[in-house]
C-alpha cells in the first residue's frame, strides 16, 4: 500500500507539474498573440498617417510650385513602394531606413527648397536595425513642429552610438504645435514598449531637439 501511495503521489505531482507548465506556456502564447495583435494595430497606423501628410505637402505644391508637384508624385510613389513593402517587417536595417530618409529628405526639398537640410555621420551600417519607418517619423516629426524658411532654415543632423540611432534637430517650433508631440513619436514609442525594456529618449537643450 505504501508502494502504491508513493507511486500515486508521484503519478499526481507529475500530471500537476505538466498541467502548470502547459497553462504558463499557453499564457505566453496568448500575450504573444494580444502582443502582435497591437504591434501590427500601431503598424497600420502608418499607411494613412504617411499618405495624408504626403497629400498635404502635394496639395502645397500644387498651389506653389505645380512642375515640383509633378517631380514630387513620381518621387512619392517610389517612396511609397518602400512603405509598403516595410509594413509586414519587424525590423529594417539602417542602410535601408538611411537611404530612405534621403530620399524623404529630397522630397521635402522640392517644397522647401534650401530651407531643409540632411546630415549623416554614420560611417558603419552594417548588422544594424531600427523599426521600419521609425526614422522616417522622427523626420516628420521635425517638419511637422517646427518653423522652416530661409531665414530660419531646418537642420537635420543623423549620428549613432554602439546602441543608439541619434536624430537631433534646430528648434524653432511653432506656436500653436508647441505643446504637441504628434502621432509619430508616439507610434514609434509604443512600438519600442511592445519589443523591447529599452526606452527611447527625448531631449530638448538649447533651441535643440534630440531623439
Amino acid at each position: 500500500m505504501l508502494i502504491a501511495f508513493i507511486l500515486t503521489l508521484i503519478f499526481h505531482l507529475f500530471y500537476f507539474y505538466k498541467a502548470l507548465k502547459d497553462s504558463k506556456i499557453n499564457e505566453q502564447a496568448s500575450l504573444a498573440a494580444v502582443q502582435k495583435a497591437q504591434l501590427q494595430a500601431v503598424k497600420d497606423q502608418l499607411d494613412p498617417h504617411f499618405l495624408f501628410n504626403s497629400l498635404n505637402v502635394l496639395t502645397s505644391l500644387i498651389e506653389e510650385n505645380p512642375e515640383n508637384a509633378q517631380d514630387f508624385t513620381t518621387g512619392l510613389s517610389r517612396i511609397y513602394r518602400y512603405v509598403l513593402e516595410q509594413k509586414e517587417k519587424d525590423v529594417a536595417a539602417l542602410e535601408d531606413e538611411l537611404i530612405f530618409a534621403k530620399r524623404y529628405v529630397d522630397l521635402l526639398k522640392m517644397r522647401f527648397e534650401d530651407s531643409v537640410s540632411l546630415n549623416i555621420d554614420i560611417q558603419d551600417t552594417a548588422n544594424l536595425y531600427l523599426l521600419p519607418l521609425s526614422l522616417q517619423l522622427v523626420l516628420e516629426n521635425a517638419v511637422k513642429h517646427n518653423i522652416i524658411s530661409k531665414q530660419k532654415p531646418l537642420s537635420i543632423f543623423i549620428s549613432k552610438t554602439k546602441t543608439h540611432l541619434i536624430i537631433e534637430n534646430t528648434l524653432q517650433l511653432k506656436n500653436k504645435l508647441s505643446n504637441r508631440k504628434g502621432v509619430g513619436l508616439d507610434n514609434i514609442k509604443y512600438r519600442y514598449e511592445l519589443i523591447t525594456t529599452d526606452k527611447i529618449k527625448i531631449e530638448q537643450v538649447n533651441h535643440r531637439f534630440k531623439i
